[in-house]
């Protein structure tokens, strides 16, 4: 008899739970290792929005006129820590070569063949999970303080060429969707089919308990170094463990894990905050600003603001007036007559819970590493899934476990593999 092979999923991220949830539906024998709380990093603290309308690489030439303006706006969404600027040129110096358009277009096509199958592949799981309720699919709105209907329409016309729903809305259309806004919002676009989730922390609840019904185990050590030759070694500061099979799913901590194992690849930090404010305001779906770079989701404990980008490394310490400046966004976006709640509220009546910070890990070209190590086929790669990785936990999971079991992938895997760089 054969016996039952054991995986280790390297990281409890949206991204690894939904592998390990997998693989143990496969029939392996699998063990998570996460030194924190389950799904208590970036997948705890991000906006909820499956962002599947955000077919475009974060590489875009327009930006290249709007830095200087951020970098100097207190209330900008950018900031580059100035001690960090030395560690970070090269991932620029590779972020602007994915600006070229032949760059642009590749990358377009491979985020989008992930966008276009990501909220099946959630509708999937949640159902197995019996938490269908996670998953609110009600659109989402881009809005804008000033109009220039050139560049709306230009805009508009991107996202339908690559086949997003979306359609721009003002005036008593736009206050129908949502009558909370502010009078300074001149118009939206309306993203008719994406969704988001009134509480992450519980949609990743609902796939490691299921996980662990499934008789899946999850060990709370920090993975210090691997191994793979001959047989995989995953060794914490308590144990070594052979396994069958390992996946590196550690989101913005995997560069040195796959350094252990000869790969060099420019993945870095994009800290984001959150603030968590402790009022109910009757959005139906996520409100993201075009000019404010911010988005607002309804969630089931209150209305999440959450952007920014700052680049600062693993390390360093939190910027938590990188979450206050989101309520004075807020205030601007929502009316006093409809929203007085947001309005009365003030940052000392806050808790300390409810400014958050998290790590998003991303590549150059805006893309993943999924893939097969070259050197040895026991290891596998799932992270680097940069603003994504709630829109792409789902599929990826699945992806990554059509791989392993060697499955043909449901979408060609080529231009996710570690190798291109």
């Amino acid at each position: 008899m054969q016996l039952t092979q054991r995986v280790a999923v390297i990281g409890g991220g949206v991204v690894g739970i939904n592998t390990a949830y997998q693989l143990q539906k496969q029939g392996f024998d699998v063990t998570i290792f996460e030194p924190n709380e389950i799904a208590s990093g970036a997948s705890f603290g991000n906006a909820g929005h499956f962002a599947t309308e955000q077919v475009f690489p974060l590489a875009d030439p327009a930006l290249l006129l709007q830095v200087p303006k951020m970098l100097s706006d207190p209330l900008g969404p950018f900031r580059i820590k100035t001690r960090y600027l030395p560690k970070v040129m090269p991932w620029f110096t590779r972020f602007l070569r994915q600006m070229s358009l032949d760059n642009r277009q590749s990358n377009t096509r491979h985020i989008k063949a992930l966008n276009d199958v990501a909220i099946d592949a959630w509708k999937r799981v949640l159902n197995d999970a019996c938490a269908t309720e996670l998953l609110v699919l009600k659109g989402s709105l881009l809005t804008f303080e000033h109009i220039e209907q050139d560049k709306i329409d230009e805009m508009l016309n991107a996202f339908n060429v690559q086949g997003v729903n979306a359609e721009f809305v003002s005036g008593k259309a736009l206050f129908d969707l949502a009558p909370q806004l502010d009078a300074c919002i001149q118009g939206a676009i309306y993203f008719t089919e994406v969704g988001h989730t009134p509480n992450p922390q519980a949609l990743a609840a609902s796939i490691s308990d299921l996980f662990i019904r499934l008789g899946g185990s999850i060990i709370s050590e920090k993975v210090i170094n691997i191994t793979d030759e001959p047989r995989p070694i995953v060794t914490t500061e308590q144990s070594d463990q052979a396994f069958d099979k390992i996946v590196i799913c550690a989101g913005a901590f995997s560069k040195p894990l796959v350094k252990q194992l000869g790969y060099r690849v420019p993945l870095e930090t994009e800290r984001g905050y959150h603030l968590m404010l402790p009022i109910h305001v009757d959005l139906d779906c996520p409100i993201a600003s075009s000019d404010r770079k911010f988005i607002m989701t309804p969630m089931s404990s209150g209305l999440r603001l959450a952007g920014t980008v700052e680049f600062a490394g693993n390390d360093a310490k939190p910027d938590y007036q990188r979450s206050d400046m989101l309520l004075t966004h807020a205030k601007a976006m929502l009316s006093k007559v409809q929203c007085p709640q947001l309005h009365e509220l003030t940052l000392t009546q806050l808790n300390e819970e409810a400014r958050w910070m998290g790590r998003r890990p991303s590549l150059p070209d805006s893309l993943p590493v999924m893939d097969r190590s070259p050197h040895n086929p026991s290891v596998f790669f799932n992270f680097g899934h940069q603003h994504l990785g709630l829109t792409w936990g789902a599929v990826c999971g699945e992806l990554m476990a059509q791989l392993i079991t060697n499955e043909h992938p449901s979408i060609d895997l080529t231009p996710y593999r570690i190798t291109r760089f």
